[in-house]
């Protein structure tokens, strides 16, 4: 028996982001959103591969890290509003999330977990020209944005073009990076769109940059993308001699419309800022 459905799981991570700088237990994310504890946490399991609990103690290290970032609070005053009662648990945790202290991540530019519940293959080098999409484009959490994008393209489909033999392409692209901090986490634009040249979907058109691009091979859910691209922009940015332009959004591109805990392959598409060989 499957325990998903976006709808709660929208608003489980809401109720957690609204109440992150306060304690939270089970109890209280359950309540909030009208389940069980046993029913919640086989939720966050099926659709995150992970537990309420470790899931609220990544989201807080992410908020902590681009607190950091700012410079603006002592590492004490980010660890007493990350919910720890000393500087030495804070510290210990981070480490383990990010794999550097918290005083070493005021010196990096990018800290990322390592990979967890996807695969992902390095990448292609290609090129791409004139690919343009007719998308619906929401604002708000990611977890709540891209649904809804993904809900609202659905919407103005055939069933033909919901189903296996579609011939175009689905394209999925954040705008946004809120583990910047640029822009708050409930603010993020998700882009949903399609690209097909049989008919004009009364949508807007969007023209995906030209140029180079690596290309990832995913595998997994599309409710853990986030991994990968943390991993993308942190880790393998660092270690290859290839750089990302920042300046520009990726995008993943599905054969079939994406079910946010449904695992499936994707192809990230991210990039690049110098020109390479082909």
């Amino acid at each position: 028996m499957s325990y998903i459905n976006d709808n709660n799981f929208s608003k489980a991570v809401r109720f957690i982001y609204e109440n992150i700088d306060k304690p939270i237990t089970l109890e209280d994310i359950a309540k909030g959103i009208g389940l069980s504890t046993s029913s919640l946490k086989r939720l966050f399991e099926e659709a995150s591969n992970q537990s309420p609990g470790s899931f609220i103690r990544k989201l807080r290290m992410e908020i902590a890290f681009r607190s950091l970032k700012s410079r603006d609070e002592s590492i004490l005053e980010i660890a007493l509003a990350s919910g720890f009662d000393d500087q030495s648990a804070f510290s210990r945790c981070f480490k383990q999330t990010f794999g550097f202290s918290p005083s070493k991540a005021r010196e990096k530019i990018n800290i990322v977990n390592e990979l967890e519940c996807v695969t992902l293959e390095e990448p292609d080098i290609i090129e791409i020209e004139n690919l343009e999409l007719q998308g619906v484009t929401e604002v708000g959490l990611y977890f709540e944005s891209a649904p809804k994008a993904w809900d609202k393209l659905k919407a103005n489909l055939t069933s033909e073009e919901q189903g296996d033999d579609f011939s175009g392409i689905f394209i999925g692209m954040g705008h946004d990076n809120p583990h910047e901090g640029d822009i708050r986490e409930d603010q993020v634009r998700f882009t949903a769109g399609v690209v097909l040249s049989s008919r004009d979907l009364k949508l807007n058109k969007m023209q995906i940059h030209h140029g180079q691009y690596a290309r990832f091979r995913y595998k997994g859910k599309p409710v853990n993308m986030g991994l990968a691209y943390h991993y993308i922009y942190g880790k393998w940015n660092v270690n290859s001699s290839i750089k990302i332009n920042k300046t520009i959004p990726a995008f993943v591109v599905y054969d079939n419309l994406p079910e946010a805990f449904k695992e499936q392959n994707a192809l990230i598409h991210v990039p690049l800022i110098e020109s390479h060989n082909l």
